[in-house]
């Protein structure tokens, strides 16, 4: 029964931390979901959450939080949430489900202890700047 059920794969599409300067001249790390596909996502559910334990996704913990994005159109980016420091030892995790060509997909994106920062850089698709992805 459950070899029969097709799990579609998700392309092109991807969690980055971005570095951006606020209006105080603060630099501060935001999360961004970019659509690289060629065709708009639909009714997208972000749940994004830490935990210090990758295989009971327990240990220290942060709050969940749950986001809803009704359209991301191809070739673009939507910021998610601000990402503290005080975090960047932790696996954070973002849980994305969307529709896409009236198929639902989910992914999940996970940046590893200490994986947030300006050595871990490459370019960002569709923003053209620098930023961790995670595929």
């Amino acid at each position: 029964m459950k070899k029969d059920i097709i799990i579609p794969e998700v392309k092109h599409v991807y969690v980055a931390a971005i570095q951006r300067q606020d209006e105080h001249g603060n630099m501060n790390w935001w999360v961004h979901i970019i659509n690289d596909t060629d065709n708009p996502l639909e009714n997208l559910m972000i749940q994004s959450r830490g935990y210090s334990d990758l295989e009971t996704k327990g240990g220290k913990q942060t709050a969940t939080l749950r986001k809803a994005i009704k359209v991301l159109p191809a070739k673009s980016a939507a910021k998610l949430e601000p990402i503290m420091p005080e975090v960047f030892d932790l696996f954070n995790e973002y849980w994305i489900s969307f529709f896409e060509d009236g198929q639902m997909k989910d992914h999940k994106y996970i940046f590893g202890p200490h994986t947030i920062d300006t050595n871990f850089v490459d370019p960002i698709p569709a923003l053209q700047v620098q930023g961790v992805l995670v595929r």
